[in-house]
């Protein structure tokens, strides 16, 4: 695993390091947020050459290297262009001996990410779900050397969807280098995207004038303690691969060239830059794009609040940062020629063959038709008395107890107002995390009035509310800031002292998320599963499984089941299509003898049952029952090719029986 660490991050930091260096002159800008900048600009430049070369149907493995190379070559180009190698290390030499506690405490922070995300056992992603459609959907546009119009989901072609086509390209170019076999890639990835977030933030703070405090913002955002009663949801989730984390690191990068845009006199290009940033995150996952981006936005009108004369400036750069992005985001989308994926969710009624009272984004979830969730409060799904609680709970981590995240907002208020009194740089700072909690609100109540689905009804508290963590993780660092002040200005030695004792509980708190050695049984009985379809089911086979997947089947062996493929949530025509056949399949290994017919309507070639308890990307939905196996033994159609401790496999008919045994590892996409 350790080869794919390294893989990963010299294929993002070497170009990204070039790229760091040309978007600012020597010294403009901190060592930490060039270490955040090289990150996210390195991803853009290899995702960039990935998804360019699909679209222009050239994704290749030779053409993707050539690529890198060149992209490569040109950042360090301009680089050297803005200042010699010696000038970039001279700067470099004067700011670190300008902080070097400061410096010390950050870099250790980062080293202490890396090695702690390095020990994170891999197949911990046998544990969730979207991990595996992630990677599936990135060896898609690899086999096919292009962005393919149409996907294999559920049984059937639908249209590909694209709203996660940088990144899923960017998987492709990662598989050229590192292989298919999914779990040392995507263990590199998340590894490198944690200490790239962990950059990105620190980055940040040190922009944000956090000064010696700046790594409390990884440490309080991405590394919580369990101790603390803040919300640990972006913690856990870095547990496992997902596109919401490079998304995440991608982001953050983004809003890092808009605030060094913003509080710099930086040239109409660092905005475009900016603004390209935007786009690649956005089409890597939306989500983290859209808070990066709002925060930004208040971030810019805090910066023109504090001082008038900026605001032309910020003016014409915003508009030339929203030109490039549009212009990348709808060209990308555009020439992919696939699906967004973002249409209004249909209640029953309005789908083919359900009933009104039937929330299809519900009972896809639960994996039987459940009707649409109360409205409590009139035209609201969710009631905003209710909305601000869940807001404020997820601040502090505790459902229970709305008021008291409340009061903590209130107190988070009153020394937000404290703080810009006594310093008034600040005011962009405050300006940006209170503007994001706004927007949250904002958003949450929109939703939960315009839709009547549970999806995306509920989005902002259950997308958005996570993000709350980011008020206290760069509010606290500032307030510290603030007080100390007067301290450091006294004595040398306090700098020292603070930088020893805020790196001492960053680090901690990364060495914290080092997860226990507990027993491996359940992932290693999913490995397990995963060999011996490879072994038995033939390649061009349908099969279908106990239990709803992702991509784990298609990621690992090439041979994805009939219930395995995307969410529909947001696409109304292709959940028409895919919810009866998610539901046939639970109401089949329910009842085998009575839902016998359900075999032959989906051309079904072999079963696989697995054991409750394994873990083969799984989450939610119908879980494997004991006597799964044994029901679907029963059956006068179906022939065991393999009975086992964790999985029984069984074809459906003789033909199918005849073409059991040694089969390829993984069959061709």
């Amino acid at each position: 695993m350790t080869a794919a660490i390294i893989v990963v991050a010299a294929l993002l930091l070497v170009p990204g390091a070039g790229a760091a260096l040309a978007l600012a002159g020597p010294g403009t800008i901190s060592i930490e947020g060039r270490i955040g900048l090289a990150f996210g600009l390195g991803y853009a430049l290899v995702a960039g050459v990935a998804i360019l070369l699909a679209l222009a149907h050239a994704f290749t493995r030779p053409v993707f290297i050539a690529g890198v190379v060149v992209a490569t070559v040109a950042a360090w180009a301009l680089a050297l262009r803005r200042a010699s190698l010696r000038a970039h290390a001279a700067a470099l030499r004067d700011q670190a001996r300008e902080a070097p506690y400061t410096l010390a405490a950050g870099l250790s922070l980062l080293l202490a990410v890396g090695v702690a995300w390095r020990l994170h056992p891999p197949e911990l992603n046998l544990a969730v779900r979207p991990a595996w459609r992630y990677w599936a959907d990135g060896l898609e546009v690899a086999a096919a050397g292009h962005v393919p119009a149409e996907t294999e989901h559920w049984g059937i072609e639908i249209p590909t969807t694209v709203s996660k086509v940088v990144l899923n390209a960017f998987e492709g170019g990662v598989s050229f280098l590192l292989g298919a076999d999914p779990l040392p890639p995507m263990h590199g990835i998340l590894t490198v995207a944690a200490v790239g977030m962990a950059a990105a933030l620190l980055g940040l703070g040190r922009e944000l004038g956090l000064g010696v405090f700046a790594p409390l913002v990884p440490a309080l955002s991405m590394l919580v303690p369990q101790s603390l009663p803040l919300s640990d949801a972006i913690t856990n989730h870095l547990k496992w691969y997902s596109a919401e984390d490079v998304g995440r690191m991608v982001a953050l990068c983004a809003l890092l060239v808009g605030v060094y845009a913003v509080r710099t006199r930086s040239s109409w290009r660092v905005f475009v830059v900016a603004g390209v940033s935007f786009a690649f995150a956005a089409l890597t996952h939306g989500i983290p794009a859209l808070v990066a981006g709002v925060m930004l936005l208040f971030y810019a009108v805090g910066s023109v609040a504090m001082e008038r004369p900026a605001l032309r400036r910020v003016l014409k750069g915003g508009a030339a940062a929203v030109a490039a992005g549009a212009v990348c985001y709808l060209g990308i989308l555009g020439l992919s020629g696939g699906d967004l994926g973002f249409q209004r969710a249909a209640s029953g009624g309005a789908l083919s063959g359900f009933p009104p009272d039937v929330d299809a984004t519900r009972s896809f979830t639960r994996g039987e038709l459940r009707p649409p969730p109360p409205r409590p409060e009139g035209h609201f799904l969710i009631g905003p008395r209710q909305i601000v609680a869940r807001y404020a709970s997820a601040l502090i981590d505790h459902a229970g107890r709305a008021r008291t995240g409340v009061l903590v907002l209130g107190l988070l208020a009153a020394a937000t107002v404290v703080l810009v009194l006594r310093v008034r740089s600040f005011l962009p700072l405050a300006a940006a995390v209170w503007g994001l909690a706004g927007a949250t609100l904002a958003i949450s109540l929109f939703f939960s009035y315009r839709y009547e689905t549970q999806v995306p009804g509920d989005f902002g508290p259950r997308r958005l509310n996570e993000y709350s963590v980011l008020l206290p993780a760069l509010l606290v660092p500032a307030l510290l800031q603030a007080v100390t002040r007067p301290l450091v200005r006294r004595s040398r030695l306090v700098p020292a002292l603070l930088a020893l004792t805020v790196g001492v509980l960053a680090v901690g708190a990364a060495y914290a998320r080092i997860p226990p050695h507990g027993a491996k049984e359940p992932t290693d009985a999913g490995l397990a599963v995963i060999e011996r379809v490879r072994q038995v089911v033939p390649c061009e086979s349908r099969m279908l499984v106990n239990w709803r997947t992702a991509g784990s089947w298609e990621a690992t062996t090439g041979r994805p089941a009939v219930t395995e493929g995307m969410a529909p949530f947001l696409r109304p025509q292709v959940m028409e299509r895919v919810l009866p056949i998610l539901l046939g399949a639970n109401d089949f290994f329910d009842d085998p003898e009575a839902n016998r017919a359900f075999l032959s309507r989906q051309r079904i070639d072999y079963l696989v049952v697995v054991e409750p308890g394994v873990r083969i990307g799984t989450h939610s939905g119908r879980a494997p029952e004991p006597d799964d196996a044994e029901s679907v033994a029963m059956l006068p159609e179906v022939q065991p090719v393999f009975r086992g401790r964790w999985v029984s496999i069984f074809a459906v008919g003789a033909e199918a029986a005849s073409r059991a045994g040694e089969q390829p590892g993984r069959c061709p996409l």
